[in-house]
């Protein structure tokens, strides 16, 4: 990446989208913040802050080689009513639609557009190890995914070359999955949700942010791209990895039924299987600095310094 590469970050604050733009301006590039309140969060005084809403028609993006859009509200937040359904689709349409206005605007020819969606896409895919080419699946959060993608696909009319990147679970210190489960697990509440056998992609906050880079830098990356660790693990694999981490034991399963319940049709965001594998981002070069899940939980939790840069291969 060049020092005079311009890349334009939507959800610059988000959990991602922070990791990002410290990688970018690690990098040399320069870095535009799109945000809905720019003193949100303190950027570094080099980043230049363009105020931006979501329902905005055309985003500021003039000046940008890149433009990655990671908007989207917290989909476990609140019940999946049929008005929050609504409002999690449409903040994702008009996003996504703002900033391809914006690309437009700008002219799209020899720029890129990064535009974030879900592993969810492929729906529930049991055991079967899928990549890339996977097929749409059923369920609200693979109908969700392919809305996601089809607006984001409007952005090849410009000229530009689109990357739609299906992420998987994020691991990071400073929210997520990571901040919701610790205090469950310190208290030692922390177990299995549902059977177990289902499988879970994941990625460390850092190896997705130098992921989106690696995007950014390859053209020929094009279309969807698996943003997940090589070797996905199952979710008792992944309770006891965690228990394990935070020296607290593992309690027994929690029923799905019991799930169901409480959590109503969001409980399937755990349920279901999710088996995916980076294939294109393996084939390109990619190397991860955490493909398995105790060196990302260690590094994470504190326990241990995450391991240099190095190759890995997809779990078989």
């Amino acid at each position: 990446m060049s020092p005079r590469t311009v890349v334009a970050v939507a959800g610059a604050n988000g959990l991602v989208g922070r990791h990002l733009v410290d990688v970018l301006l690690a990098r040399g590039a320069r870095v535009i913040a799109l945000v809905r309140s720019p003193g949100s969060h303190p950027f570094p005084p080099d980043v230049d802050l363009r105020q931006w809403q979501a329902r905005d028609p055309v985003a500021p993006v003039g000046g940008a080689d890149a433009i990655v859009n990671l908007v989207g509200n917290p989909i476990f937040a609140k019940t999946w009513t049929a008005a929050r359904k609504e409002e999690l689709a449409e903040t994702r349409r008009a996003a996504t639609r703002s900033l391809v206005e914006g690309l437009r605007k700008a002219g799209g020819e020899g720029r890129t557009f990064v535009s974030s969606s879900a592993i969810e896409y492929a729906g529930d895919t049991g055991d079967a190890l899928v990549d890339e080419t996977a097929s749409l699946g059923k369920g609200f959060t693979a109908e969700l995914a392919a809305m996601w993608e089809t607006e984001a696909r409007r952005a090849v009319d410009t000229g530009a070359r689109l990357v739609l990147l299906r992420q998987s679970l994020v691991l990071g210190r400073e929210g997520g999955t990571i901040a919701a489960l610790l205090p469950i697990y310190r208290r030692g509440f922390g177990g299995t949700l549902g059977p177990g056998q289902q499988w879970m992609s994941w990625i460390h906050v850092e190896d997705a942010a130098r992921l989106i880079v690696h995007a950014i830098d390859d053209p020929r990356i094009r279309g969807p791209l698996v943003s997940a660790s090589p070797n996905p693990v199952t979710n008792r694999t992944f309770a006891r990895s965690f228990a394990r981490a935070v020296h607290r034991p593992r309690l027994g399963p929690m029923p799905a039924p019991i799930m169901r319940l409480f959590l109503g049709e969001r409980a399937e965001l755990f349920l279901q299987s999710h088996r995916a594998v980076p294939r294109l981002a393996l084939a390109t070069g990619f190397r991860f600095r955490f493909p398995d899940l105790d060196e990302a939980l260690g590094d994470l939790l504190g326990h241990v310094h995450g391991p240099a840069e190095r190759p890995a291969t997809a779990t078989t």
